[in-house]
């Protein structure tokens, strides 16, 4: 092990340039233009929309007042995340995060919208506290606002290594601020910054939009801006479960086959939202899925086309993905996992056949043996928008032969378009 970590300082010239801090250098890179840009368009394909019932993408130009509610909406740290300067994970004297360089919600709400429209805040409560005593000013700021934006989630003491909570559920006085703004008139928008999967309350069902932000990062405002108001169209999608009650846990879309099922508890194993999982502000339809091969030979790849269609106003962004179920076993598996997935930007109106080409070491389990190989027999694929897709393509196909064994980790060159 140390020779390899020695080889590996020895081609990268460490040990004739150790590449010690340099502070000139520092001032040149870092919060370079460059990676502004970078950091901005990751936070934007990161954002995931996970409920719109028509309020988003807001006209900004039609705005007279927004109000930005929550203890979240302006909290730098929160955004950021654990590991950053300011959490547990580091020493006290290193300092925090400079605020100067985060751009929260409300920072990006402010500079996006016109200088006509009218921007209230209030944090209305603590995430680490119950006081509620705050709740009543927020729904003061709220008073004809044409939307509100509430933004709740989960703050430092309670996330990272460490830092485990009991509950999923929104922790302080956040649940009675929800309840309080759900009952005003105002299309509500609720925005969730945090760092883990959250049950939602039921007063969640009265939010016309629920955008998933996780800890976006500095540039983490502008993107939620530029979504709120239809800048960009969003794309990103779950990559994980979450639970409509923690008494689902463990919840991840590549259950075992049997697990919990609907005898082992009074709830069953859907999440309130799946891995996977996105919405756009166009629509996405699949059709005609084809499998090249219905019957492949050991070591063969499984190659299928579906086609794609836009059939929605705007340009936008899908991620295809492609699922796979071994239907029968020699040992306990999963029901399905993920084996391919693009990402498609689609003009309106436009069709697209896209084509996978997915290398049979995807199609492996781990045997009683410890072997990873493929199992000879009846497979499904499916295509589908997220893992819990009612409306997926799917097909079958037969692998045949003896067990064809591969050895390692099933590699991530797995398609081409």
């Amino acid at each position: 092990m140390v020779r390899r970590i020695l080889a590996l300082k020895l081609r990268m010239g460490l040990f004739e340039n150790p590449r010690r801090p340099d502070r000139q250098r520092q001032a040149q890179v870092i919060a370079c233009p460059a990676h502004r840009a970078v950091n901005l368009r990751a936070a934007r394909e990161s954002l995931v929309l996970l409920v719109n019932t028509g309020v988003l993408p807001v006209n900004a130009d039609k705005l007279r007042k927004i109000a930005v509610i929550g203890p979240n909406a302006d909290h730098e740290l929160a955004q950021l995340g654990d590991w950053s300067l300011g959490s547990s994970q580091q020493p006290s004297a290193s300092g925090k995060h400079p605020r100067a360089c985060t751009t929260t919600l409300l920072d990006g709400i402010r500079a996006r919208v016109p200088d006509s429209v009218t921007v209230t805040y209030a944090p209305g409560c603590s995430v680490r506290t119950g006081d509620t005593s705050q709740v009543a000013d927020a729904v003061a700021a709220c008073a004809n606002a044409d939307v509100i934006v509430l933004v709740l989630g989960d703050d430092l003491p309670f996330i990272g290594e460490g830092h485990s909570t009991a509950t999923l559920e929104l922790l302080g006085g956040q649940r009675a601020l929800l309840e309080a703004l759900a009952a005003l008139q105002a299309p509500l928008v609720l925005a969730l910054v945090n760092s883990k999967p959250l049950v939602l309350p039921p007063a969640a069902e009265c939010a016309a939009a629920i955008v998933e932000c996780f800890n976006p990062g500095m540039q983490g405002g502008n993107a939620f801006a530029e979504l709120l108001f239809g800048d960009f169209n969003p794309s990103g999608r779950l990559t994980i479960s979450f639970p409509r009650h923690v008494g689902q846990q463990p919840m991840c879309y590549s259950q075992v086959r049997g697990q919990h099922g609907n005898e082992y508890a009074d709830l069953d194993q859907i999440p309130r939202f799946a891995f996977g999982f996105g919405l756009s502000y166009t629509r996405f339809e699949y059709s005609a899925l084809r499998l090249i091969s219905t019957c492949l030979a050991p070591g063969e790849a499984l190659e299928l086309e579906v086609e794609l269609h836009n059939c929605g106003a705007r340009e936008g962004t899908e991620v295809a993905q492609v699922y796979l179920s071994d239907l029968v076993t020699s040992v306990t598996w999963v029901n399905q996992s993920l084996i391919a997935f693009q990402r498609v930007t689609l003009a309106a109106g436009e069709r697209r056949v896209l084509r996978f080409s997915i290398a049979q070491e995807r199609l492996t389990l781990v045997d009683a043996y410890e072997k990873r190989r493929v199992e000879p027999g009846e497979f499904e694929v499916a295509i589908a928008a997220s893992a819990n897709d009612r409306g997926a393509l799917r097909a079958r196909f037969v692998v045949s032969g003896e067990p064809f064994s591969f050895a390692g980790i099933p590699g991530a060159s797995m398609l081409r378009s």
